[in-house]
């Protein structure tokens, strides 16, 4: 239990240093004082379980029931396939990406969102605090899709971290060996993932022939029992109009990438633009 509960902290205190992860556009450069207070902040949540995160949806709501202050999901769809696996298609954005079996994929702002926030997340502690998390934290029209790796072959109710896909719909930044090298720098020296060391830089086409920008690195973080607890932190960066880049993120536990990584793999081959 007391494991669990400091894996939690951690979890809590990367999804809010997420926010501050760089866009393809030069990054602000982050306050180390204001980080602090941060952390401090988020581990006092954690263990008081107070309200660091969104409140949770009532559970008087139907499932469905639109959240107040935030306008319908775009058009968009979810699909479930034979095995097992997830596409999603985005007209507005022009993409499709397949999810592997085990990943619980959701649109951001929808009724299976609000319905799995109330169902599979209220057995999955992990789950209900990341997704309350990404509620409180939603980009209207820039947030598209959330995907949480629960994988219960390898163990049940549990998060071994999170996905998020993300639109920035006013980015001309080509993806190119200049953008990745601008990005990993960004990414070492901001101080939005303290400790984070890039061991994967790539610049190559996908199975479908978009080409991607895939960089990789671990980092640790310290829970309150004096546990380091190591992750893995993948991002990728794709356009689908020359104006505008969509930023796919995933951060899991390093302890289980071999397993976690494959389906990433997976995830970034099945990237499709719908105009081709």
């Amino acid at each position: 239990m007391k494991h669990k509960r400091s894996y939690l902290l951690t979890l809590l205190l990367i999804s809010t240093l997420a926010c501050a992860i760089p866009e393809m556009a030069a990054p602000t450069p982050v306050d180390l004082n204001m980080l602090s207070t941060v952390v401090v902040l988020t581990a006092n949540a954690a263990i008081t379980q107070t309200a660091a995160v969104a409140q949770p949806l009532s559970t008087e709501a139907a499932p469905g029931d639109d959240v107040p202050g935030l306008p319908e999901a775009a058009a968009t769809t979810l699909e479930k396939l034979p095995d097992g696996s997830t596409k999603y298609t985005d007209g507005d954005v022009g993409i499709e990406v397949v999810f592997p079996a085990g990943w619980l994929t959701l649109r951001a702002n929808s009724e299976e969102f609000n319905s799995a926030l109330k169902k599979e997340a209220a057995k999955n502690e992990l789950l209900r605090v990341q997704m309350e998390l990404d509620l409180a934290e939603y980009r209207p029209g820039s947030d598209r899709l959330y995907s949480y790796p629960l994988r219960p072959d390898i163990r049940k109710n549990f998060a071994f971290g999170f996905s998020k896909l993300r639109w920035d719909s006013e980015d001309s930044i080509p993806i190119d060996e200049n953008s990745m090298g601008e990005l990993v720098r960004s990414l070492e020296s901001s101080g939005a993932i303290p400790g984070l060391r890039v061991d994967t830089a790539q610049l190559y086409e996908n199975g479908n022939q978009v080409k991607v920008i895939e960089i990789g690195g671990q980092f640790s973080f310290s829970n309150d029992l004096g546990e380091i607890i190591p992750f893995y932190y993948s991002a990728v960066f794709f356009k689908s109009t020359s104006d505008s880049t969509i930023r796919l993120s995933l951060l899991y536990l390093k302890e289980y990438k071999l397993q976690i990584y494959e389906d990433v793999k997976s995830v970034i081959n099945s990237i499709k633009l719908l105009d081709e």
